[in-house]
């Protein structure tokens, strides 16, 4: 659209507003979507919203309207929105525990992806890019009409027969021990069922939730969201042209979250979040610079012009591996089944909204303040979660010198056998039913 060849051209204010609203979409929607899911089960709830994005891609492909434009990117975020928390729950209540955090990061792999597809498919006409937009929608429709509902949904409603063919269905196997386990956690929840009060009056639910919108707020503050909207006015043309920028970034983009997905369950995420700060803050710091010369003084950048490109290219991947995915994996994790779908819609549109306001705010703060802000909050952002990581770090080591049972970390779930060890779960290989019961089968780990 920047170059006028979709017909109509936009304000800054109108660019803001349709690059923001996906975002704002996907703050309403989550709680909504949390009760859904519980009732008319989590397939049945994704391929509802995915008609929604269907009709959002039809409308952008036939009007030039704007309100019907905004509408358009509203009703997507709605999807995106509800996308966002049953895909991570429908992951982490039908796999293994030894494959969780790697399926949960390969969904996000899939967001790039798309981005990727977007890409390519952008040098046709604007209608025709369009309705090719509509074709993985459908995919997703048609082959999700094949796949199982989440066993524990099953098993919520009594549906015993189902449960077990749907386990076996995922698993490719069926072990009777596991799914007695399963069942028995299931039961024990629903006996107290949740609502969004018992997240902030349980001291249990309240730290996990603490630690979880801890991480998403660095996650939304990220560079990779905003190269996701802006990257063509973000990075100047050199040895490639600022499109074929985009196309290289999200080669880079899903390589990273491919890459993610392998180490997630073979290190402590503690490490990964380290390197994954340290990373970013490194050549991020070497973009801001880069921008803050450009913008505030003489020195003649022209013939180190590619500066921005490589730069966002190995700190957008060290921002993946991190502290980008593993927010994701962990709000799948880290709660009571009769409260993870309402928490995680929390989480959801904390992220989103400040997702919003970054997408929003974008023209204004590169006038108010310079394009290197952009590199700047991801920067700060990163330089605070590695600090905060070492701290809990330094606590873990504190309580590991002390006998008995112990504040280790933010948490102690249960003094004599499980621990929020260093803001990250431990169960030291001990069965529980105050989160996912399987999570009996996890090995114990220094770190997520």
């Amino acid at each position: 659209m920047e170059d006028g060849s979709a017909g109509f051209d936009f304000t800054e204010t109108e660019k803001s507003l349709l690059a923001s609203l996906p975002f704002l979409g996907a703050v309403v929607s989550p709680i909504p979507c949390s009760y859904i899911m519980n009732i008319v089960g989590r397939k049945n709830t994704l391929n509802i919203t995915v008609l929604l994005v269907i009709l959002a891609w039809i409308i952008i492909a036939f009007t030039s309207n704007i309100y019907l434009l905004l509408f358009a990117r509203f009703i997507s975020g709605l999807y995106c929105g509800s996308e966002y928390i049953i895909v991570s729950i429908y992951v982490a209540e039908a796999v293994a525990p030894n494959i969780r955090g790697r399926l949960i990061s390969v969904t996000g792999m899939t967001f790039y992806a798309g981005a990727l597809y977007v890409s390519f498919i952008s040098y046709a006409s604007y209608q025709t890019m369009t309705l090719l937009c509509i074709i993985p929608a459908l995919l997703l429709f048609i082959v999700f009409l094949f796949v199982p509902e989440s066993p524990y949904y099953y098993l919520m409603h009594g549906k015993k027969k189902e449960a077990e063919n749907a386990l076996k269905w995922l698993r490719g196997y069926f072990d009777p021990e596991e799914f007695n386990r399963i069942e028995e956690g299931v039961v024990e929840q629903l006996k107290n069922e949740g609502t969004f009060k018992e997240i902030f009056v349980v001291e249990p639910n309240l730290k996990a939730f603490v630690i979880i919108e801890f991480y998403k707020f660095f996650s939304s503050c990220t560079a990779v969201l905003i190269l996701f909207s802006y990257c063509t006015q973000l990075i100047p043309d050199s040895w490639v042209s600022a499109q074929d920028s985009y196309i290289l970034l999200c080669v880079l983009w899903v390589i990273a979250a491919l890459f993610s997905s392998s180490i997630m369950d073979k290190y402590p995420r503690r490490m990964i979040l380290v390197v994954s700060c340290v990373g970013t803050f490194v050549f991020y710091g070497v973009a801001g610079v880069w921008y803050y010369l450009k913008e505030f003084s003489d020195v003649d950048l022209s013939g180190v012009s590619w500066v921005p490109l490589l730069s966002a290219i190995f700190g957008s991947f060290f921002e993946i591996i991190g502290i980008v995915n593993v927010p994701n994996v962990l709000k799948g994790e880290m709660f009571p089944i009769n409260i993870k779908t309402k928490a995680c819609a929390l989480s959801c549109m904390t992220a989103c909204g400040l997702e919003t306001i970054n997408a929003l705010f974008f023209y204004d703060l590169n006038r108010w303040i310079g394009q290197y802000i952009n590199f700047l909050k991801p920067m700060l952002t990163a330089c605070l979660s590695h600090r905060r990581v070492q701290e809990c770090l330094a606590r873990t080591r504190e309580g590991n010198k002390s006998t008995g049972p112990f504040l280790r970390g933010w948490l102690t779930l249960n003094p004599s056998k499980i621990h929020l060890h260093g803001c990250v779960l431990n169960t030291h290989n001990m069965r529980f039913r105050v989160h996912d019961p399987t999570y009996s089968e996890m090995p114990a780990r220094d770190g997520i």
